[in-house]
């Protein structure tokens, strides 16, 4: 049984800094602990900000913040204390089980896009019939080179995420970013800033995915 699930709720209109600072010390944590977790704009979400004041208590609806299995566990200061004492395991229920028939009030909100740096972990993003070739079926053995040629190392761009040692094509990469929702001039420029050179035939419109939603 897996631990009951995880929900952040963030915002992109961050125009506090303090603000920002929770949102980015939060994910952190989340991704360098590798804790699964799904993360909600309450700028653009209306169902997950209904979700978040029917939850949280009045005066704690706060950004960010989070439900544990639907459950209010406490502010940011709470989890920021949790993470001092070495009590997030507490915090977060990760050693409890979650029953989704049994334990699930209602389903939860659809995960959307978020604009928040870091808060869609890669491995979500990426579709599953790419996901052999960057994410080794073992976590505990060391990552490898999967293609062969004219690659260069992923890791070394997109660090934090847990893909230090696997290499990728310009070709490659190309199809990843536009699965992902991204096509012509975008795709190519995302592959140049990420160590590519970005040569290969651009993807054509039909593949595109120019109809990404957007908050």
């Amino acid at each position: 049984m897996p631990s009951p699930p995880i929900q952040v709720f963030l915002t992109t209109i961050a125009s506090q800094p303090e603000l920002r600072k929770r949102q980015e010390y939060i994910l952190r944590i989340l991704q360098t602990k590798k804790i699964p977790f799904i993360s909600y704009d309450l700028a653009c979400d209306e169902e997950a900000k209904r979700l978040w004041k029917r939850k949280a208590p009045l005066d704690k609806q706060q950004l960010p913040g989070i439900l544990v299995g639907g459950r209010y566990p406490g502010d940011f200061d709470a989890f920021e204390e949790a993470v001092e004492y070495e009590e997030l395991d507490t915090f977060l229920r990760l050693k409890e089980t979650w029953n989704a028939a049994v334990d699930e009030d209602r389903p939860a909100p659809a995960a959307k896009p978020v604009g928040v740096p870091g808060a869609v972990p890669v491995s979500q993003m990426t579709p599953e019939h790419h996901k052999p070739k960057f994410f080794p079926k073992d976590p505990s053995s060391p990552l490898k080179p999967v293609n062969k040629g004219n690659d260069f190392d992923i890791g070394s761009e997109l660090q934090g995420f847990g893909l230090q040692g696997v290499r990728v094509t310009d070709d490659e990469l190309k199809k990843l970013v536009e699965e992902l929702g991204l096509g012509g001039d975008d795709a190519a420029d995302i592959v140049k800033s990420l160590g590519g050179d970005g040569s290969s035939s651009k993807p054509t419109a039909e593949g595109s995915g120019g109809d990404t939603q957007r908050c």
